[in-house]
């Protein structure tokens, strides 16, 4: 039954034909944090959220809109048999939108920043989740793409739910590894 945990996550994402069809597909939340090491350890000790691992960002292509820009960070991503849950430290670049959650006292803090939904691969998929935001006056503001892995785009929601939302196109290889960060976890 463990392993079924991770792959139920991913099964057959809810065809979006409305944008709260996304909520159906959410699969982790995502904190900022202004330290990644010592936010992995209050997860774990506050929470027990014991199972956090560092992941690399440097094969990522971090988009505004259309157009490329520097964006570094460091991430870490733990579970507990269910949603996963994504600690972001911004580093430098386009971190602003993660930046403006965090205290500017410099006290440490973790807080929610978004909620990522999967939805099916392909570029027409893709069109027609941006066809749906258009009419509903949203867009994806930051894309994150690795190649072979996902595509990740943050459309701001703050406004209507006080948070982002993060629209993922997983491709089989991320599947295969969250699925076995969760069923490994439980």
């Amino acid at each position: 039954m463990t392993a079924e945990r991770g792959q139920g996550l991913f099964s057959n994402p809810r065809p979006v034909e409305a944008l709260a069809d996304l909520m159906a597909n959410v699969w982790q939340l995502g904190y900022v944090t202004n330290d990644l090491d010592r936010a992995t350890q209050f997860m774990a000790e506050r929470f027990g959220l014991t199972d956090c691992r560092h992941l690399p960002s440097d094969t990522a292509t971090f988009l505004r809109d259309d157009t490329p820009v520097p964006w570094e960070i460091k991430a870490a991503m733990g579970a507990r048999g269910g949603l996963i849950v994504e600690l972001i430290e911004p580093v430098a670049g386009e971190v602003d939108f993660y930046t403006e959650l965090l205290p500017d006292s410099g006290e440490f803090a973790v807080r929610l920043h978004h909620i990522a939904t999967h939805t099916a691969t392909g570029e027409a998929e893709w069109e027609r989740i941006e066809a749906l935001l258009a009419r509903a006056k949203l867009k994806v503001d930051y894309t994150v793409l690795i190649p072979g892995r996902v595509r990740a785009g943050y459309v701001d929601t703050r406004a209507e739910l006080g948070h982002w939302l993060e629209i993922c196109q997983l491709q089989p290889e991320d599947i295969e590894f969250f699925s076995a960060l969760v069923s490994e976890s439980a």
